[in-house]
C-alpha cells in the first residue's frame, strides 16, 4: 500500500470521516465525505498517480486501508454489491457497518 494513502488516512482522519457517515455505508461513501473534508489530501493522493488512473489506483488503496484497519475504525465489512461512483460509473464496491 502506498505511505501517501497511510499518511493521509492515518491518524484521526479516518476515524473522523466514519463517524459522519451512517451506520451503514459503501467505501464510496466514505470517499466522497473524505474528499468533502479534506480535498486537498484527496487531490494530493490522486495527484502521486496522474495519468495512471489515478482514481481507481487510491480508491482501491483506501479499500484495502479500511480492510487493514477495520478492527482499530471499530468498522466490519458486511457486503460487496454494485455502487455508483464518481462520473457515475457503477462498480462492485465493499460495504461497511460500524460495530
Amino acid at each position: 500500500m502506498n505511505s501517501i494513502v497511510n499518511d493521509k488516512l492515518g491518524g484521526l482522519y479516518t476515524k473522523k470521516i466514519i463517524s459522519k457517515l451512517n451506520d451503514e455505508f459503501s467505501l464510496y461513501d466514505f470517499i466522497l465525505k473524505f474528499s468533502e473534508e479534506y480535498e486537498s489530501e484527496y487531490i494530493e493522493m490522486l495527484f502521486v498517480y496522474k495519468g495512471k488512473e489515478a482514481f481507481k489506483t487510491v480508491n482501491e488503496q483506501i479499500a484495502s486501508y479500511l480492510n487493514a484497519n477495520k478492527d482499530s475504525l471499530g468498522i466490519e465489512n458486511i457486503d460487496r454489491t454494485e455502487s455508483e461512483i464518481i462520473f457515475r460509473s457503477t462498480v462492485e464496491a465493499e460495504f461497511w457497518k460500524k460495530k
